[in-house]
């Protein structure tokens, strides 16, 4: 097997507050059910995703763990990150 290769739930991605959001939305979780997978409570949540807080490598970390727990795929990190370039291309934050 190639080293190189990323496995289905490898999450090397630089995810930041933006994939927060499109990761809840994409699996359809509440702010509720995405603390519970963060192991966080939900107001945290909310302020990470309204830029009330910073983005820590503390909450990075979370959300990774998060996107595994959800078995977020790297093909759908890389499409998160498409919409989001698209987005900021067209002005939206």
């Amino acid at each position: 097997m190639d080293s190189n290769k990323r496995g289905a739930y490898n999450h090397d991605h630089n995810l930041d507050k933006r994939y927060l959001k499109q990761v809840r939305l994409l699996r359809n979780l509440t702010l509720k059910d995405m603390a519970k997978y963060m192991e966080m409570d939900s107001s945290i949540i909310s302020r990470l995703e309204n830029g009330f807080i910073e983005f820590t490598p503390y909450y990075h970390e979370r959300l990774k763990q998060a996107c595994k727990k959800i078995k977020v795929t790297n093909a759908e990190l890389l499409a998160i990150r498409e919409v989001i370039q698209q987005r900021e291309k067209r002005g939206f934050k």
